[in-house]
């Protein structure tokens, strides 16, 4: 399945991905110095450009600064637009605090959408899921699980070092935070609403 990357302009500890052809490459505002240094291939540059300079490019599409969507939102919805349903965001971690919730409640949204989002860095990665997450054993990390509806329910984990069975998590708990892998595959499901996962390496 094709992806979109698109790469924002927060905290950015370098690329992991291997683009292929079909995928798409989206540059939210300081993002795009981010690709430079990379050396990516870059579809469209998007942004107000309050924080850095204007690219000199035929694909850039610039936007007002009194606006409603963050940079990155813009973004999304061009990869929205396009038909991706999957989008992995580079350097939306990190830097203002504001900009890291904004992008997790955007990840939301678009998940209700049907639309996967993933916000990833070197150590770090950021998923939402209403289902099922099956993970096969890679590495050694934490993993910290928070409700983003009222009640989670039926919380089910099943591999990591610590378990629970059909567990409701409200969205005030913090039951979830720092659990572990212990060197085997691991299951996460959920029977009714989303939760947050983040994997964090040790």
């Amino acid at each position: 399945m094709s992806k979109c990357y698109i790469i924002a302009g927060g905290e950015f500890d370098g690329f992991y991905d291997q683009i292929k052809e079909d995928d798409l490459v989206i540059a939210a505002d300081k993002g795009y110095e981010y690709v430079k240094e990379e050396g990516l291939k870059v579809d469209f540059i998007v942004g107000d450009f309050d924080s850095t300079s204007l690219p000199d490019s035929e694909n850039v599409i610039k936007l007002s600064p009194i606006k409603d969507d963050t940079d990155t939102k813009s973004a999304m919805k061009i990869a929205q637009e396009k038909g991706y349903e999957e989008i992995i965001i580079y350097g939306g971690l990190g830097g203002r605090e504001s900009h890291t919730i904004s992008n997790i409640r955007n990840a939301l949204e678009f998940k209700k959408m049907g639309i996967d989002v993933r916000l990833k860095a070197k150590n770090k990665e950021l998923i939402i899921i209403e289902d099922e997450l099956f993970q096969k054993y890679e590495d050694n990390y934490y993993v910290s699980i928070f409700a983003l509806s009222e009640v989670a329910k039926g919380l089910t984990i099943k591999g990591l070092y610590y378990e629970l069975d059909n567990y409701d998590m409200e969205i005030s708990d913090s039951l979830g935070v720092s659990n572990e892998t212990c060197g085997r595959d691991f299951t996460i499901k959920i029977k009714d609403g989303y939760i947050l996962i983040i994997f964090e390496k040790k």
